[in-house]
């Protein structure tokens, strides 16, 4: 009887590391909640402590690897912030020919930022498809024009007649999230933006969406723990139809597009 409980307790044991281990593995910046945040391009109002996702190491490549140059030729470290109303994103990029957009290319294959990220703390950190609160957001980096996006086009068929929040603004030139405010600073090596996207954006409250959506609006919580990605797209030549187009991210691979299991997290914090 003693050796079957020392066999159950070390089962136990092993199937209470097993998750934890698989957490650790998993990249993870903080959030802090944002006080008095201004949209300014600069980022000395912000708590980053510990809300760094930085993207800089060849590994991190995700897509035409070969065209990349070096951390001078394209960088960015990511940052979060939050509170009930809003989700603050900022990104400092260093790349040699910044705000490079190219009205007439595909938004995918833009010069952009984009971010990928649950509204669910309760989501499986390992589910292998997109769900009802999982999203994929453009932002289009122009000069003149920083354009937004959502493509949910990977959302199995069942899921998305469960909610109805459908792609939009996958054409470009318009801003599908309403409350959307931006701004940046150039710098000597690249370019600090900063960005405010209420959260009813990602929800039914969003006009643009279709009448009969029904995904309610998240509202966060200090301890909340959300999948999220980061991935950057650098467009080096002046005209259109370049063939290689190098793509970086935070976290796994081009399969984050569609596979929430690849992706980091952030802890939602005081």
């Amino acid at each position: 009887m003693k050796n079957l409980l020392k066999i159950l307790a070390v089962l136990l044991a092993v199937m209470m590391v097993v998750p934890a281990l698989a957490e650790e593995g998993r990249p993870n910046i903080t959030a802090h909640k944002a006080e008095n945040i201004t949209i300014d391009g600069k980022l000395d109002d912000w708590n980053l402590e510990g809300a760094a996702a930085v993207v800089n190491d060849p590994s991190q490549l995700i897509k035409d690897a070969h065209m990349w140059k070096s951390q001078e030729d394209l960088s960015v470290t990511f940052y979060l912030a939050w509170n009930e109303e809003n989700l603050y994103f900022a990104a400092d990029v260093t790349e040699d020919t910044p705000l490079g957009a190219i009205e007439m290319l595909p938004i995918d294959g833009e010069d952009n930022i984009v971010l990928h990220i649950s509204t669910d703390p309760a989501a499986d950190p390992e589910r292998t498809e997109y769900g009802t609160n999982d999203f994929m957001i453009y932002f289009v980096m122009d000069e003149g024009d920083w354009s937004t996006a959502v493509d949910r086009s990977m959302l199995p068929k069942d899921v998305m007649k469960s909610v109805r929040y459908k792609s939009i603004g996958m054409d470009g030139g318009e801003n599908v999230l309403p409350g959307y405010e931006c701004a940046y600073t150039q710098t000597a090596t690249g370019f600090i933006w900063e960005a405010v996207i209420p959260w009813s954006a990602l929800s039914m409250e969003n006009e643009l969406q279709d009448k009969k959506c029904s995904l309610e609006r998240y509202t966060p919580a200090v301890g909340d723990v959300l999948g999220v990605d980061f991935s950057i797209t650098d467009i080096d030549y002046p005209c259109p139809g370049t063939e290689y187009i190098p793509q970086m991210a935070w976290t796994g691979s081009k399969k984050i597009e569609s596979n929430p299991s690849q992706w980091g997290s952030v802890t939602l914090a005081e």
